[in-house]
């Protein structure tokens, strides 16, 4: 996993068969016999597109009528070995897993052990939000639907990675909402990580064991896990990579064990195609139900509307489910989440009314293949004339490196009159802490400011009285040909700390902007010599003998 502020970094910059399968293994699996021919010359296509968007390697499975009819790896797992991608290779699906969590409840609502309805304090103990109105009324469908008003918050993995999952809800109460409750669409990692919470209380058992045996084990998905430790165990599977001037760069595995209802999961496109098509069942497992249909309609139909970007008359309008985006393409319902992690990003989609399905799992972030690709086979399902989608990703793509650039310079850009610090650079040291996201420690290192945070040592620049920016790391990240540039593993360059300085004139708190929709994180100085390093102060009221599942 890159550093925890490295991660930061990306989260800020941000905002979802030992042997290859030939296309025409969905014949001898009983598929419809047109369907090869559909799909005839799509390798070719997959192939292009992992070079045109410079991706190490992807595997691709396509599901109709509840049989997979395609599956197929391309590139390369492992770019030192020159291991080649199988159906079989196993990669981080990110927030895919969120479904996941999402069946679960549904099984524990199907079994009358719950109700999504039901305020989730009279559920889960010393549950609280940070108002008292949110408190009392927030439901297990708020945060499955992120309609609860609690922005991402995603630092906290990055500053907390030592927390444990009871741990992670108990901080919940110190965490600002940007909306109000049922306001509209906040999409909350943190709120995931509760419902998983809240399962395993109701359930009596880890989120982890829950759904490896009523979800995974009947489905057959021997392959899926949920840590990347358990992933490496595995004879096949993918290694994640960043782009580094213009070439393939592999980075840590990123574990966010105590966070994982909302994204620890990782799978190969062989077991997600049973998972599409155990959707596309509507919950059924050959003539047995695991989840009822109408527990599965619900989680397909869209519940709150989400935000749009860019007018696309091809999709509409976004919606989002239980665990589930949805939407309509081309005229066509479609039901997708995609999944992002360090290294690696995912699709899972499908759509009901018509049968099929698609995955596409790839072990490089930022990239849009997934979508380029999903979109190219149901075009080709559908009988549509296939769409420039990747036409479409470069030019979009073009104009937001541009807006990137710019913005990146002005959040580094030099006052014209900067002025010096308002105290000599001793008064700024000290122990600064916030009761959820923990310790920031200011100290001298080599006559300047560092910032000690989150595992990782930061050099602070001076910007103008008061304002220091994080050391500009070098620039290791050469834009692709299509824009498509990532942030270095060990990027930390131009995060702003703000201190402040109370009546007296004494410096006593500092503002750090860690979630870009909220206000600045406020870190207050608890002592001036930082002396040894001590963990941060766990909230009072939070359960006692928390451990990590």
């Amino acid at each position: 996993m890159p550093t925890p502020l490295a991660l930061l970094t990306l989260l800020l910059a941000s905002v979802l068969a030992l042997a290859a399968v030939p296309a025409a293994r969905g014949a001898e699996q009983g598929a419809p016999t047109d369907t090869a021919a559909v799909l005839d010359g799509l390798d070719a296509f997959v192939d292009q597109a992992l070079g045109d968007w410079q991706v190490p390697g992807a595997a691709v499975a396509v599901v109709k009528d509840g049989v997979t009819v395609y599956a197929k790896g391309f590139g390369l797992r492992d770019t030192d070995k020159k291991l080649p991608v199988t159906p079989d290779t196993v990669f981080a699906i990110g927030s895919c897993t969120k479904a996941f969590t999402a069946a679960a409840l549904a099984l524990l609502t199907d079994q009358g052990t719950m109700s999504l309805d039901t305020p989730v304090r009279d559920i889960l103990p010393g549950f609280r939000m940070y108002d008292d109105y949110a408190t009392a009324h927030v439901t297990t469908r708020d945060m499955l639907l992120h309609r609860t008003g609690l922005p991402r918050y995603d630092a906290l993995l990055a500053l907390r990675p030592e927390v444990s999952r009871e741990e992670a809800v108990a901080l919940l109460r110190h965490l600002p909402p940007n909306k109000e409750l049922r306001a509209g669409f906040e999409y909350s990692n943190l709120m995931y990580v509760a419902a998983g919470r809240l399962a395993e209380v109701v359930s009596g058992q880890s989120w982890e064991t829950l759904v490896a045996g009523r979800l995974l084990a009947p489905l057959g998905m021997a392959a899926t896990s949920f840590s990347p430790q358990t992933a490496q165990a595995s004879p096949d599977f993918a290694r994640p990579y960043v782009l580094r001037r213009g070439r393939f760069a592999e980075i840590p595995f990123a574990d966010i064990t105590p966070f994982g209802p909302a994204g620890s999961m990782f799978a190969s496109a062989t077991d997600m195609a049973r998972w599409l098509a155990f959707h596309l069942q509507d919950g059924r497992v050959g003539d047995e139900a695991l989840i009822t249909k109408t527990a599965m309609t619900e989680m397909h139909t869209p519940q709150i509307i989400t935000p749009r970007g860019q007018p696309n008359p091809e999709i509409p309008f976004g919606g989002y489910g239980l665990g589930w985006g949805v939407s309509a393409y081309r005229g066509h319902l479609l039901v997708l989440h995609d999944g992002e992690i360090d290294g690696f990003k995912a699709l899972a989609s499908f759509m009901p009314d018509d049968g099929i399905g698609v995955v596409v799992l790839t072990n490089r972030m930022g990239a849009p293949l997934p979508e380029i690709v999903a979109f190219q086979i149901y075009d080709r399902l559908l009988g549509l004339s296939p769409f420039p989608w990747a036409e479409r990703a470069k030019a979009d793509r073009a104009q937001a490196a541009k807006v990137r650039t710019a913005k990146a310079a002005a959040t580094l850009a030099v006052p014209e009159h900067p002025a010096p610090p308002t105290h000599g650079l001793s008064a700024y040291v000290g122990v600064y802490r916030h009761p959820a996201f923990g310790e920031v420690r200011i100290e001298l290192r080599d006559a300047g400011l560092a910032a000690l945070c989150g595992g990782e040592t930061l050099p602070l620049v001076h910007v103008t009285y008061d304002m220091f920016r994080t050391a500009q790391a070098d620039a290791a990240d050469a834009p692709t040909k299509n824009g498509d540039a990532e942030p270095a593993g060990d990027s930390t360059s131009g995060l702003t700390a703000t201190f402040h300085m109370d009546h007296s004139g004494a410096i006593t708190r500092l503002d750090i902007p860690l979630e870009p929709n909220a206000a600045d994180i406020v870190f207050t100085k608890v002592a001036a010599d930082p002396g040894p390093s001590e963990p941060a102060a766990t909230p009072g009221d939070a359960p006692q003998g928390a451990t990590r599942p």
